[in-house]
């Protein structure tokens, strides 16, 4: 069995060839790879099992689930390091603003604003009320985006993470936030937390509750539908 195991490296292979040609033989793929066959045969039927290849008509493609990875693999094959699109929420309830105490670097143990990575499909509402619930337990009703920031933290002169942060403003009616595996939650008077009153707050989202919380902007939401090979406007 040991035989019939690829490297990591042999596996992304036949993930890039396949993304770069929609559809290939087997023997297309061998002539592309240079994996031996047995192993490549053993390899696609595990691909195919576990949903990541479509097969018909003597021919392999990524099936829609796999395809989701592709705007990755350049960082995958070329090693670099990406910019991580972030929603953030500023989660209000009257004159109060609920902030988060991180457990997670980067910011461990500081307290600042709600976000989280878009789940592939979701709107930019759905996200960031997602992140809400998930990180305390609270219902919070999207209500505008403020602004778009990149942000980018740096130690010694070496960049460790760079972010593209799109601010978003949320209400609720209910004050029961609790604690989740993120870390600690608690609501604070906003105008403290607008003159640094609070110790240990993110420097930069003091920052943008400052330049952003009052502004408003639009971001447009398209959807692309691709139909037989032909790319359409589905809504915008």
């Amino acid at each position: 069995m040991e035989d019939f195991i690829l490297s990591n490296k042999e596996r992304m292979q036949i993930f890039k060839i396949l993304s770069e040609n929609k559809t290939l033989t087997f023997n297309r793929i061998v002539d592309f790879t240079a994996i031996r066959s047995n192993k490549l045969s053993y390899q696609l039927k595990m691909m195919l099992r576990k949903g990541f290849l479509l097969h018909s008509n003597g021919k392999y493609s990524l099936s829609p689930e796999a395809q989701r990875l592709i705007p990755y693999f350049s960082q995958i094959f070329k090693k670099e390091v990406g910019v991580l699109p972030v929603v953030l929420g500023i989660v209000r309830n009257k004159e109060k603003i609920l902030l988060l105490q991180r457990r997670k670097m980067p910011y461990k143990g500081y307290w600042g604003l709600f976000g989280g990575k878009q789940i592939c499909g979701e709107t930019i509402p759905e996200t960031i009320e997602r992140e809400i619930r998930e990180e305390s337990n609270l219902k919070a009703t999207f209500q505008r985006c403020n602004g778009i920031v990149y942000e980018r933290l740096r130690e010694n002169g070496l960049y460790k993470h760079s972010f593209l942060l799109i601010i978003t403003t949320l209400i609720t009616d209910s004050l029961d936030a609790q604690e989740q595996q993120e870390g600690k939650v608690a609501w604070f008077k906003f105008d403290d937390v607008l003159k640094n009153k609070v110790p240990k707050l993110i420097p930069s989202d003091v920052m943008f509750l400052q330049n952003y919380a009052s502004q408003e902007i639009n971001i447009e939401h398209v959807v692309m539908e691709e139909k037989e090979g032909e790319q359409l406007i589905l809504e915008s």
